[in-house]
C-alpha cells in the first residue's frame, strides 16, 4: 500500500494495523527519522520540576496587577508595554491592520491603544503576548507558534461574537474572552519548548492527516493531551482558576461544572473554525456539535452566520 493510501484510512484501523498503535504508524509514514519516543513517565512532574521552564515573565505579573488598578490607564499600559520591544511592535503591527482602514499609519503605542485597539484589546493582546513569549516553539506548522496565535485572535472575536448570541447575559468581560481564546491553546507551545521531537511528530502526523482527532493523536504519541499541559503550566505560574478551568476542557464538550457556560462557548468556537483555516485540530462530529449547540440555546443556523460574519471581518485583520 502506498504511503497516501495509507495516510487516508480510518484513524481507527490505522491504530488496529500497526503494533505500535498510532505512533507507530506515525514514525513509519513520516520520511524524516523520528528516534525513539518515550512518552515521559510523568509530564505533571517535567512541567513542575524542569529547569528549562521559564517563569511567568515579570511584565505579565505587571500586566496582571494592572489589570486590576481602578487608575489603569492607556498611558500606563503603553509604559508598561514598551518594556519589552516585542510586544510593543506587535501592538502597533496590529493597529496598522488594513482591517481597521486607517489613512495614516500609526507610530506612537498610546495612540495605537486608545484610536484603534481600545484599552481592554490591548490589555488582553499584551497579557498574552508577554505569556507565551518564553516558550521556545517553532514558527511553522499546524502546531506552530503562528498558527496557535492566529487561530487564537480569531478564537477570541468569535467568543465575543457568539457570547453576544446567547440567549441569557454572559458574566464576563469582551477582553476576557479575548484572553481566553488566545490562550486556550498555551499547551501546544510548552510541548514545542520542553519537548521539541514529540511537537515535531504530532506536527509532521498532522500535516500528513489533518482528519485524525488532535487529542487522539496526541494521547497515543506523547501520552497526553495539550489541554492538559496548558493548564497544568497555568497551575504552575500560579495564573486564575477561570482560565485554567478553560484551558483544560476546551475539548471537552461534554464538560459540566464550575464556568460550564464559558466552556461550552470555547468548545463551540473551536469546533466552528476546525474547518477554517487557522482551525487547530479535526471537525466535531456532527452529533456533538448539534448537541453542544442545544446546551447553548443556540441554532446551527446562528451559529454558522456568526462564524461567518466574524471570518469576513477578519479577512484583513492580521497583516502577514
Amino acid at each position: 500500500m502506498s504511503q497516501m493510501a495509507e495516510l487516508e484510512r480510518p484513524i481507527d484501523t490505522l491504530i488496529t494495523a500497526h503494533p505500535g498503535g498510532l505512533l507507530g504508524w506515525s514514525q513509519a509514514v513520516c520520511s524524516a527519522p523520528i528516534g525513539e519516543l518515550t512518552p515521559p513517565g510523568d509530564i505533571r512532574a517535567l512541567i513542575r520540576d524542569n529547569d528549562d521552564l521559564p517563569p511567568l515573565p515579570e511584565i505579565t505579573k505587571r500586566l496582571q496587577a494592572f489589570q486590576h488598578d481602578p487608575n489603569a490607564s492607556a498611558a500606563g499600559l503603553a509604559e508598561i508595554v514598551m518594556l519589552d520591544p516585542m510586544v510593543a511592535g506587535q501592538i502597533l503591527r496590529w493597529a496598522n491592520a488594513a482591517y481597521y482602514g486607517l489613512p495614516t499609519p500609526v507610530v506612537e503605542l498610546r495612540d495605537a491603544i486608545t484610536r484603534v485597539l481600545g484599552f481592554k484589546r490591548a490589555l488582553s493582546q499584551a497579557l498574552a503576548l508577554s505569556a507565551l513569549a518564553p516558550l521556545r516553539t517553532p514558527e511553522t506548522g499546524p502546531i506552530g507558534r503562528d498558527h496557535v496565535w492566529r487561530h487564537g485572535l480569531l478564537s477570541g472575536r468569535l467568543l465575543e461574537a457568539l457570547a453576544a448570541e446567547l440567549p441569557g447575559t454572559l458574566q464576563v468581560s469582551a477582553d476576557w474572552l479575548q484572553l481566553a481564546g488566545l490562550m486556550h491553546n498555551i499547551g501546544h507551545l510548552l510541548l514545542g519548548h520542553l519537548l521539541p521531537r514529540q511537537h515535531a511528530l504530532v506536527s509532521l502526523v498532522l500535516t500528513q492527516n489533518p482528519t485524525i482527532p488532535l487529542t487522539s493523536l496526541e494521547r497515543f504519541a506523547i501520552g497526553v493531551e495539550h489541554t492538559q499541559l496548558g493548564a497544568w503550566l497555568l497551575e504552575v505560574w500560579g495564573l486564575p482558576e477561570p482560565l485554567r478551568t478553560l484551558v483544560r476542557h476546551h475539548h471537552n464538550p461534554a464538560y459540566q461544572g464550575r464556568d460550564e457556560t464559558l466552556v461550552l462557548l470555547l468548545c463551540l468556537a473551536d469546533a466552528l473554525l476546525a474547518e477554517t483555516p487557522p482551525g487547530i485540530g479535526a471537525p466535531m462530529n456532527a452529533n456533538q456539535l448539534t448537541a453542544l449547540q442545544q446546551r447553548l440555546n443556540l441554532s446551527a443556523e446562528r451559529c454558522q452566520d456568526t462564524l461567518q460574519a466574524v471570518l469576513s471581518s477578519e479577512q484583513d485583520s492580521d497583516p502577514k
